[in-house]
């Protein structure tokens, strides 16, 4: 039971780690230049798609790798570039849904605990004082 509550609290984190970006077209010179990102999805003007890591802009040539081996493209061949970027859209709408799951919790686990915690009191004889050998009155 203490393995499922705690898998519930840590999935949540899952989503945290990818919902605060999505991936977004961007300016291929402005972009690489600017904010030197770690990987861009390139599609070229054949319509196929690479992933190009470390991206660096020489002249009017994108550089990078793509699949471990270095790579240089003319813009020219550029159709498009995507990139992640920050959401915070994304980020408000996972911190408020996080603070709602957490508030439930807790509210739930509060409930829980009171319930646990009232006696046990099979007499229905409200002025009758329990006792194991009977009723005291």
């Amino acid at each position: 039971m203490v393995h499922h509550r705690i898998a519930a609290t840590l999935l949540p984190l899952v989503a945290l780690s990818m919902a605060c970006t999505s991936v977004v077209a961007v300016s291929p010179a402005t972009f690489v230049t600017s904010k030197a990102p770690g990987l861009v999805w390139v599609t070229k003007t054949d319509n196929s798609v690479v992933a190009v890591g470390s991206p660096h802009l020489v002249a009017d040539t994108l550089t990078g790798f793509v699949n471990g081996e270095y790579l240089e493209m003319p813009l020219a061949s550029v159709q498009s570039m995507r990139a992640r970027q920050p959401a915070p859209g994304h980020t408000v709408l996972l911190v408020g849904g996080i603070t709602l799951a957490g508030a439930g919790a807790v509210a739930l686990t509060v409930k829980a605990l009171q319930g646990a915690s009232a006696p046990l009191d099979n007499n229905p004889n409200p002025n009758c004082v329990s006792d194991p050998n009977g009723c005291i009155n």
